[in-house]
């Protein structure tokens, strides 16, 4: 299904403009994943009992300035810089997967998949089956299946709660399914990933407006992979670009880009359109920083905690959920109150222990399914362009 011609152009520019190791991408997952965890941090206790509870009604805990409100409420585009990542780097890789589709599916499977199913089974015996946010009703054994399926972000439903964020686990493999069919439909040209991203963008604008208006948008509307699409297409658009010109040595762009996507866009005063918007305006903030950093790495992106961090970065999103509780019962313990010293305590020793846990899941289940998976498709892991993805 992929096309050789555009393979064999890609596997040409992308030799000539990019370097073959780049650490900055998993920096750059260390970010995403950090965003992530400040956001829950950030909602206080209806984030930390959310896989318990229906904690949709509930008030925020912690008393923040307004625009620091609004910042930990726009870090949850960590999981967009996610997808922009995931896109960049699979989009680079397409030479190797052009001629062997059953291996490529092996190996985004087990990247996925193990830690997910056992993040659900984990959960489910946590929790059981009682009501919670996102299933008020709680859990059927059909929204098993549905989960586990990855068909939650499709379907809706009490399905999204079986394993908190899953949704944006179904969103991955949604896109890993539609990546072949892109990059033939694509074929390496610019101008059509373009014209298929500003498509895409006007009809799930379309799709926004209509169910606002008819009052139909909620949670389950926002997480569908269709809305989500234009994201991972900006990933695909740095790529291509990334490869096909080298990129300018810009000193301080990427700090720049990832400040104005973090902490300035956060209070911009969006208009009606704001959910989507944000989304699509941050996607495009990151797809240039991404392309920058895969050329021209800041020490920091690249340097060795970050990168571990981007390294478990999965682990670390599938366990946080069960750590945000105890963390903000020691960090109120520690720094009595409800300001941003004890918000900023609970995510200091949410992350940290989020981490600790990551690196052993990471060693336990991810690292041996993906070795198992290079191992069957015999591919060496060192000699890779990009980091394992």
């Amino acid at each position: 299904m992929f096309s050789i011609a555009a393979a064999r152009r890609i596997r040409y520019n992308s030799a000539m403009n990019l370097p073959k190791h780049m650490p900055a991408l998993d920096g750059l997952r260390g970010v995403a994943v950090l965003m992530v965890l400040l956001t829950h941090a950030g909602r206080g206790l209806p984030g930390a009992m959310s896989i318990y509870s229906d904690t949709a009604s509930w008030p925020k805990t912690f008393a923040l300035p307004f625009w620091f409100h609004r910042i930990t409420d726009s870090a949850e585009h960590g999981v967009q810089l996610f997808f922009v990542i995931s896109a960049f780097t699979l989009t680079l890789r397409v030479t190797e997967n052009s001629k062997h589709i059953a291996g490529y599916a092996l190996r985004r499977i087990s990247r996925v998949g193990p830690a997910y199913w056992l993040a659900g089974l984990g959960y489910t015996l946590l929790a059981g089956l009682a009501p919670r946010l996102w299933a008020p009703a709680g859990i059927a054994p059909a929204d098993l299946v549905i989960a586990g399926g990855f068909l939650n972000s499709w379907m809706g439903g009490a399905s999204l709660a079986v394993v908190p964020g899953g949704w944006s686990v179904a969103c991955e493999v949604a896109f890993y399914i539609a990546l072949p069919l892109l990059i033939w439909a694509i074929d390496g040209r610019i101008w059509r990933v373009v014209a298929l991203t500003a498509l895409c963008t006007v009809v799930v604008e379309v799709q926004f407006y209509n169910a606002i208006i008819t009052g139909t948008w909620d949670f389950a509307a926002a997480v569908n992979p269709l809305q989500q699409a234009p994201v991972f297409l900006c990933g695909i658009t740095a790529a291509l670009v990334a490869m096909r010109f080298r990129m300018p040595y810009l000193p301080g762009i990427v700090a720049t880009l990832l400040l104005l996507a973090t902490v300035n866009l956060p209070q911009t005063n969006w208009q009606f359109s704001a959910y989507l918007e944000s989304h699509l305006a941050f996607a495009g903030l990151v797809a240039a920083a991404v392309a920058l950093s895969a050329a021209y790495p800041m020490p920091v992106l690249s340097g060795r905690i970050l990168g571990k961090i981007g390294e478990v970065s999965y682990s670390m999103y599938l366990l946080h959920f069960v750590l945000l509780a105890p963390s903000l019962r020691m960090a109120e313990m520690l720094i009595p109150g409800n300001r941003w010293p004890t918000m900023l305590l609970h995510f200091a020793i949410t992350a940290l222990a989020t981490f600790i846990g990551a690196c052993v899941t990471y060693r336990v289940i991810e690292r041996p399914a993906i070795d198992w998976a290079a191992s069957r498709t015999r591919r060496v892991s060192a000699d890779a362009t990009v980091p394992a993805e």
